[in-house]
């Protein structure tokens, strides 16, 4: 499963400073909200709630926080005291933009206190939640789900169900959704060509070698003009070019031929495996990748597959080698240099069907040689005429100026051959990495423009929340039952087989795939729904229904191993396992909270609801709702919200 963390722009939720502004502050709680991780959001409202309690809007989304994701009746003590206080004194702030979405609040929180199996008098709230303006009423739907039961979820649930349906599709999500569990892309990089470092002695050695050209040519040149020999003066002139024919021509065949060598001791290496990547390791994961996409991009028969791979693999490798040592130098994973990858691949695909070389061999063309040959093979004669000619007008000035030629070419031939063969292979390395750099920087302007409109964690968190609700909705009719005849619910969403996943900064992880479970409990047993989901399609597939009695639960179990994996057991009296992998191992990077992960994880997973209602049944069965777990509920039916008559008239 690839792994995904998301930061710059996609960075959403950084925990603000203690003195960061009260509007950065309040905005970073909205997004934890919005995201589904209520538990983060609480934390950050109820500091902000202590600096601005008259605030309408903090007031509103306070509210909407506390009893995110859980029901009434999960509150412990001392946060039914903290409730009770915060609405009262809320009821009796001023009238203000926000105050309507608060008094719809308050009546579910009342409508909420009961009992599973008790009556709720629910008058006017459908019209009044209906009645605000559309996001208020959404976010109220949205986030106090749970608290809203019996009757008047009847009532509200088909509204929500048509609200589900268009946003599970908004958005763009099928063209989307892909784009989140893309990794961000390196900028593309080559490894530097080496420069030819020319030590002291060497240039001290070279323009040895220029000085003793200069001067016995200039020697020999002075003693055949003073004999009058001018076929001499010509001879000495097409000498000095053929040598500098025969230097170039030199130098670019046994460049070529050293490149050539290079190129099949890279092939003897890389057909004997010397040197594979260890496994595991990030050479190891880049070369899995060169693979997929060598696999990736055969088509054709058989015979043209086999042909592709075979052309293409010792160029891959090479690749593959030039790319683990570009990035070995800085933190690199092989998914944010995926991008790269599949372009190499792709253009050798394409370079291979236009019947291009993809391994072609440096040649030392035939020409080349002749002109080295011929070259200096007219050189040394035409040296030996002219040299003749100078010898009978000064022969030891002659001799001189033949031993400086001689120690010229002699350094030439070594040191000054070496150093600039080596300048060719530094040329041909630049302008190779010069025009790989071109391609890869337009491919990867491209690709960030394709990764531009990727959603954000809120998106992700919203859609996920759609088909959540329409699974639930498909639970419901599936048993052909009403809101009225569940006891409590319980949903699970956890990461699938072979999916991917991804997530931003102190953010939960997001699922390609999904495993969704649902629990409906009603006053005859619990109903189970189980699905995979393919989250890009927003579609269910390999359905499961289970029936159990109450008391064919035998126990529930949460195993938290290493880096907070955490595994969720249902075990059933007929020995029936129902195991879900509920979150995995992973450690915090670097900017995150290691709290706000389990929180979020916890949230968006629904596995504190879960295990709250749960093992409720495990200890106590049918009788769940009527037992302990239910007596905070009838505590608080002694002890109003609010002394508002209003309210409690509106409430029953």
């Amino acid at each position: 499963m690839a792994d995904t963390i998301h930061g710059g722009v996609h960075n959403y939720y950084r925990l603000p400073p203690e003195n960061a502004p009260f509007e950065e502050r309040l905005e970073t709680a909205l997004k934890f909200l919005d995201s589904g991780q209520a538990t983060t959001a609480r934390r950050l409202l109820d500091r902000l709630i202590v600096e601005a309690p008259n605030s309408g809007e903090v007031c509103f989304y306070w509210l909407l926080a506390f009893f995110g994701g859980r029901t009434y009746w999960e509150l412990s003590a001392e946060e039914r005291d903290r409730v009770t206080a915060e609405i009262r004194r809320i009821g009796e702030l001023p009238t203000n933009s926000w105050s309507t979405g608060i008094d719809v609040i308050r009546r579910l929180v009342y409508a909420g206190r009961a009992r599973p199996d008790e009556p709720v008098s629910d008058s006017g709230i459908e019209a009044d939640l209906n009645g605000l303006p559309p996001i208020v009423g959404a976010e109220i739907r949205q986030h106090l789900e749970r608290l809203i039961q019996g009757s008047l979820k009847d009532e509200l649930w088909q509204g929500d169900i048509q609200q589900a349906k268009a946003g599970r599709t908004a958005g763009d999500r099928r063209q989307r959704v892909w784009k989140f569990f893309e990794p961000d892309p390196l900028p593309p990089r080559v490894c530097p060509v080496s420069e030819v470092a020319v030590s002291r002695m060497a240039k001290a050695l070279l323009g040895i070698v220029a000085v003793s050209v200069i001067g016995a040519s200039g020697t020999l040149g002075s003693l055949v003009i003073q004999r009058g020999d001018s076929p001499s003066v010509i001879v000495l002139a097409g000498a000095l070019l053929m040598a500098v024919l025969a230097w170039r021509s030199g130098v670019n065949w046994r460049f070529r031929a050293e490149a050539q060598g290079t190129l099949d001791q890279e092939r003897r290496t890389i057909r004997s495996r010397e040197g594979s990547p260890r496994p595991g390791g990030f050479a190891d994961e880049v070369n899995q990748l060169y693979l997929e996409y060598l696999q990736r991009f055969a088509a054709g028969s058989d015979r043209e597959r086999a042909a592709w791979s075979s052309a293409a693999y010792i160029p891959l490798c090479r690749l593959r080698n030039d790319l683990v040592d570009a990035y070995r130098e800085r933190p690199a994973t092989a998914d944010r240099v995926k991008w790269l990858i599949r372009f190499q691949v792709k253009d050798m695909r394409r370079r291979w069907v236009r019947g291009e070389a993809l391994d072609a061999r440096v040649r030392v063309p035939v020409i080349l040689r002749l002109t080295t040959i011929v070259s200096a093979g007219l050189t040394l004669p035409a040296l030996v005429w002219v040299l003749q000619s100078a010898v009978r007008q000064d022969a030891l000035r002659a001799t001189g100026a033949l031993l400086a030629l001689a120690f010229a070419a002699a350094i030439a031939a070594t040191v000054g051959l070496r150093i600039m063969v080596e300048h060719e292979h530094a040329r041909a390395g630049g302008a190779r990495r010069e025009r790989l750099l071109t391609g890869y920087r337009a491919e990867y302007r491209r690709w960030q423009r394709r990764l531009a409109d990727r959603p954000t964690d809120m998106e992700m968190a919203q859609w996920l929340d759609c088909d959540r609700r329409l699974l639930l909705d498909q639970a419901i009719r599936e048993y052909r039952l009403k809101w009225s005849d569940i006891q409590a619910y319980a949903s699970l969403e956890a990461g699938g087989p072979h999916s991917r996943k991804a997530r931003v900064t102190n953010g939960p992880w997001r699922y390609s795939r999904y495993r969704m479970l649902v629990f409906l409990l009603t006053s005859d047993g619990i109903r189970q729904l189980t699905t995979d989901l393919v989250f890009e399609e927003g579609a269910f597939h390999r359905w499961e229904r289970t029936n159990y009695r109450y008391d064919a639960v035998a126990a529930v179990q949460v195993s938290v191993g290493d880096e907070d994996a955490t595994e969720f057991h249902l075990f059933l009296v007929s020995g029936t396992d129902i195991e879900v992998e509920v979150t995995e191992s992973g450690r915090p990077g670097a900017d995150d909270d290691p709290q706000v992960l389990v929180d979020g994880a916890e949230d968006a997973t629904g596995l504190r609801h879960t295990l709250f209602v749960l093992e409720g049944v495990a200890a106590e069965g049918r009788r769940w709702w009527t037992g302990p777990a239910y007596q905070r509920a009838a505590e608080m039916r002694a002890s109003p919200l609010t002394d508002d008559p209003g309210v409690a008239a509106r409430v029953g």
